[in-house]
């Protein structure tokens, strides 16, 4: 049969390469497929110790098809304990960034089987960088579908670190957030909603480059695949920052603060900015005396010609109205 004939030539294999652990499993499984449990019993032993000795360099190579068979021929067998022994031993391997694919490999198996994740958790945060690289995103992101309680701890470190002016790990927090299975319907789309309306409330035109990252952020949302109950709640979100943003501004603030809501304006609605978040950006620039005329202009270019025009017609009646009183 089948399994006569994987014992036979898995056995032909170890003959010529001893140490083929692909053979020696297949060998071990087919063995107990057949019903002979003593020589089975005996390979598997005898592998647990091979895997047990492996030098680094090669067990990044053997973790592929010969550990992922002979894991599941150890639960088959009931010997899950020996499985979690034997992977937790080649945890403890894992040393750093270089061993990520080991780690994230014996992940799998860990998730496959429905083995205890322990040993998981305490690893990972070894592999991740402070301040967090773009490895370490890759990292949780694979990371969050076999061990989403660690993971969502390690975001919330780095949540916590964020703030004005240390938002730019934002949009790989909100990424990796999305990637937890916090359940149907967009929940996870809906904490990371939430997460950034948090960090909104702490804009300011002091920092703004922190607004465009959040309003950049937002943006990415609507175009990514989440829930249309979440979805339609993202433009009001986006002209809220702005129109919170735009209320603060005043003529002691830089061309750059003056010119970020404007630009963001005309990206995030497609050149159909709301009326109110115009109205408040005039409210805003009517503030602004005549020795701050060329922050004005900074503004105009990035409004249409009617809105452009308007507004530099009233500023100016304003200003000139100014004028004649003094």
């Amino acid at each position: 049969n089948s399994f006569q004939k994987a014992i036979d030539s898995s056995g032909e294999v170890m003959r010529i390469q001893p140490a083929n652990k692909h053979a020696a499993a297949l060998n071990a499984t087919a063995l107990h497929k057949i019903g002979r449990k003593k020589e089975a019993a005996s390979a598997v032993t005898e592998l647990i110790g091979a895997f047990q000795r492996s030098e680094d360099q090669h067990v990044q190579d053997e973790l592929g098809a010969p550990l992922e068979l002979f894991v599941s021929l150890l639960v088959e067998m009931h010997r899950t304990k020996e499985a979690l022994r034997l992977l937790s031993q080649l945890l403890s391997r894992v040393s750093g960034p270089r061993h990520r694919p080991f780690f994230f490999g014996l992940a799998r198996l860990y998730a496959k089987h429905g083995l205890n994740k322990d040993a998981l958790v305490l690893k990972l945060p070894q592999l991740c960088t402070r301040p967090p690289n773009r490895r370490t995103w890759d990292l949780l992101k694979s990371m969050a579908e076999y061990t989403p309680a660690a993971v969502e701890q390690l975001l919330q470190s780095y949540i916590d670190e964020a703030g004005p002016g240390r938002f730019t790990h934002v949009p790989q927090i909100t990424e990796v957030m999305c990637k937890l299975p916090f359940g149907a319907h967009g929940s996870a789309a809906n904490k990371a909603l939430k997460l950034l309306q948090r960090f909104g409330a702490q804009l300011t035109p002091d920092r703004p480059e922190d607004l465009k990252i959040i309003v950049e952020d937002l943006r990415a949302f609507m175009a990514s695949n989440i829930s249309p109950a979440v979805r339609e709640r993202l433009p009001r979100a986006i002209e809220s920052l702005l129109l919170s943003y735009c209320e603060a501004l005043t003529a002691q603030h830089t061309a750059d603060a003056w010119e970020m809501p404007g630009d963001l304006m005309k990206r995030a609605f497609d050149g159909q900015t709301p009326a109110v978040l115009l109205e408040q950006l005039q409210r805003s620039c009517l503030r602004l005396p005549l020795t701050s005329e060329k922050t004005l202009w900074v503004v105009f270019r990035h409004l249409s010609p009617d809105s452009g025009v308007t507004l530099v017609r009233t500023w100016l009646l304003q200003n000139d109205a100014a004028a004649d009183v003094d």
